[in-house]
């Protein structure tokens, strides 16, 4: 059973869907349906900090840039730039809250999670800028809370 795992993966899993259904337990590739299952649940955790490193990316490109005077001269793109940003922020919160809503016990890694995503927003916020990363703050200056409302932080004036 666990060949066809390595062979034809689909045909595997519906095969345990099968033996599954007809409670034929002592007959399932209990070894590899353990690692899928575990899988299933790490692809969560992965896809939640994938998409909080990119709303923490954007909050910091919103930094970094609404404190240049260069850009403010060029009003007409700044706006634009903003509305992109407000744009992209939007769209990942609303992937975290869904993947939150749908698995609410992520709840309880999000601190891990913040504390993980961080500096990797840093580093890609800086390669994206291409500014040096020491331009960020060394920890994360904003709340749960505030990286998770629409409409933080305020567009331009």
């Amino acid at each position: 059973m666990s060949n066809l795992y390595k062979t034809d993966f689909y045909q595997w899993t519906r095969q345990q869907i099968d033996l599954l259904k007809r409670s034929k337990f002592q007959s399932l590739d209990l070894e590899n349906l353990i690692e899928e299952v575990e899988d299933l649940g790490q692809e969560k955790v992965n896809t939640l900090e994938t998409h909080l490193t990119r709303v923490l990316v954007l909050l910091l490109k919103w930094q970094i840039r609404a404190f240049k005077e260069d850009l403010r001269t060029l009003n007409r793109w700044y706006r634009s730039w903003f509305m992109v940003i407000d744009y992209s922020l939007e769209k990942e919160r609303a992937i975290v809250k869904r993947l939150l809503i749908k698995n609410p016990s992520l709840y309880g890694l999000l601190d891990e999670c913040l504390l993980e995503c961080y500096p990797i927003a840093c580093r890609d916020a800086s390669r994206e800028l291409e500014i040096p990363e020491e331009e960020f703050p060394d920890t994360n200056p904003w709340t749960m809370e505030q990286i998770m409302t629409d409409g933080f932080p305020p567009g331009p004036e």
